[in-house]
């Protein structure tokens, strides 16, 4: 029987610190991948917030990914760390899978307003668009995460 080769590493202390920094707002660019209703997936730009050790977006109810999502909550958030090296292979980047679950909160809720605050803090102007009607939290429970650090640097971590 042929052994099989790991091409990742497991995550160290110090990898997870380099995570977690990315997830509280170290990145340069955020995506979200969703798959739509005729298979095909979909990738667009996310403005993640981390709070007490969960990711939430808060996207319109009217978008093409929430859309995506209430069809299928399972998706990909994709973070891009600035593109320092000539070797475009070599930026790092973090891909995290699981899936998004709506808070059926009202805007008056205090967890609402709570989570509009923060969520204001990474992106002004919040505040104001995150009390349309259309606009929900949603939180992720992530399942698995990879992190490529760079040219044979990558590292996985899969739950449970």
């Amino acid at each position: 029987m042929e052994k099989k080769v790991s091409l990742t590493h497991k995550i160290t202390d110090e990898i997870s610190i380099k995570i977690k920094e990315i997830i509280n707002g170290n990145y340069q660019q955020a995506a979200l991948g969703t798959i739509d209703d005729t298979g095909f997936p979909m990738v667009t730009k996310v403005i993640p917030m981390n709070y007490n050790d969960i990711v939430y977006l808060l996207i319109s109810d009217l978008s093409e990914h929430t859309k995506n999502l209430n069809l299928n909550p399972y998706a990909s958030l994709y973070f891009a760390q600035e593109e320092k090296h000539k070797i475009k292979s070599n930026n790092p980047r973090l891909t995290l899978q699981g899936l998004f679950k709506k808070l059926e909160l009202k805007k008056d809720d205090p967890k609402f307003q709570m989570l509009l605050q923060n969520y204001n803090k990474i992106e002004p102007g919040a505040k104001m668009w995150g009390m349309f009607t259309d606009f929900n939290f949603y939180s992720f429970t992530e399942q698995k995460k990879i992190f490529v650090e760079g040219f044979g640097k990558a590292y996985l971590d899969v739950h449970e």
